[in-house]
């Protein structure tokens, strides 16, 4: 029988009351120093790990996935984004209610997204993390977070159980991003813990979603990024959650997209931290304009969602396919093309031999 998972109660969801924000830290601009800056979103991995890492990868591909299992660890979260309604909900869904462990087991996927909800609610994370480490061979596993309740002593707990990287969503640049996520003072506690992090050697990776209203924030967050020894991956934003239009990039502004994209694509190799594929950007302005091919490759098969309730979807959006016990990969491609989430984009380059090559080129690159 799985343990059961404490939540945090109503009280710890909102953080201590911030001291008054101090002005953004200067973006500064790539310089020679940066062009031998780490390229590797790895832990140091011993020679018996990197074949292990390579001979996973290989039997995924070869039993035809999944690649990829977000791993939602609670429905709850204290943000009040408008493009996401899981604040709204009142029931926390917990790991206790599954067995987690044999869940993963059964899927036995390369890698593994811990999200929510905001996952760091759960308070038995890092007991989760190494339950994961430990059953499942190789694995590679993240954390996605709006950072509000993460703290240096959280993180490095974290950390020392076997997580491999933490993801910070991050779309401004100031005060703006209180205000998207409804919390107060979180742009300074983000801008202060990464560095911390970092410096402890924890693999720190902003997580920025590009839409209409942060396109003059998109390249400046890698620069921030680079100061504080993070990393930065992008995605899309999509109105496939919620049905909120507001923020996809129009017509109006596509030009400016166009050159943000390219100029992301030139800062990758000058900046060494924006993790997102080549692969991957090109296609973002396809996706705005709707006229990426209906035919998602990765849902259902490379990629799956497993709720707090054991359940699996073919991806975040996509209504629940069966209990984890009952899962069978789809047959054939999903005909959608209502976003390009990064899990969505990245999943796919990763069938691209390019794309392979350059993971294993990080793989062998990470330090014994």
């Amino acid at each position: 029988m799985s343990e059961q998972i404490q939540i945090a109660s109503t009280s710890e969801l909102v953080p201590p009351a911030p001291a008054p924000l101090a002005p953004a830290p200067p973006v500064l601009q790539p310089d020679a120093g940066y062009l031998g800056y780490d390229r590797a979103l790895l832990r140091p991995m011993s020679l018996a790990t990197k074949l292990r890492a390579l001979l996973k990868y290989l039997w995924v591909r070869l039993k035809g996935g999944p690649m990829t299992v977000n791993m939602e660890v609670t429905y709850l979260c204290n943000a009040t984004c408008d493009f996401c309604d899981y604040w709204k909900v009142k029931r926390s869904g917990k790991l206790g209610d599954y067995d987690y462990v044999a869940a993963l087991r059964k899927l036995n996927p390369l890698s593994v997204t811990l999200t929510g909800g905001e996952p760091t609610i759960n308070k038995q994370l890092p007991e989760a993390v190494r339950r994961i480490k430990e059953s499942l061979g190789f694995v590679y596993i993240g954390m996605v977070t709006h950072g509000s309740l993460l703290t240096e002593e959280k993180a490095m707990a974290l950390w020392d159980a076997g997580l491999d990287h933490i993801s910070i969503s991050l779309n401004y640049i100031g005060r703006e991003h209180d205000e998207e996520r409804g919390i107060e003072g979180l742009y300074e506690h983000i801008s202060t813990l990464v560095p911390r992090l970092t410096a402890r050697g924890i693999n720190v990776v902003f997580n920025t979603v590009i839409m209409r209203e942060n396109l003059d924030h998109v390249v400046p967050i890698a620069h921030l990024a680079r100061t504080m020894g993070a990393k930065v991956s992008y995605s899309c934003y999509s109105d496939f959650k919620n049905g909120n239009e507001t923020h996809l990039v129009d017509p109006a502004h596509a030009e400016r997209l166009e050159s943000v994209i390219e100029d992301l694509i030139y800062q990758k190799s000058r900046l060494g931290n924006i993790v997102s594929s080549s692969w991957y950007l090109r296609r973002v302005p396809a996706y705005f304009q709707d006229s990426l091919p209906r035919s998602c490759t990765a849902a259902g098969k490379w990629l799956v969602q497993l709720t707090p309730d054991g359940d699996i979807k073919p991806c975040a959006e996509l209504p629940v396919q069966s209990g984890y016990a009952n899962f069978k990969k789809v047959s054939r491609k999903i005909d959608c093309n209502r976003c390009w989430y990064s899990c969505r984009g990245e999943t796919e380059s990763s069938l691209k031999i390019g794309r392979l090559l350059e993971g294993l080129e990080r793989v062998w690159k990470a330090g014994v």
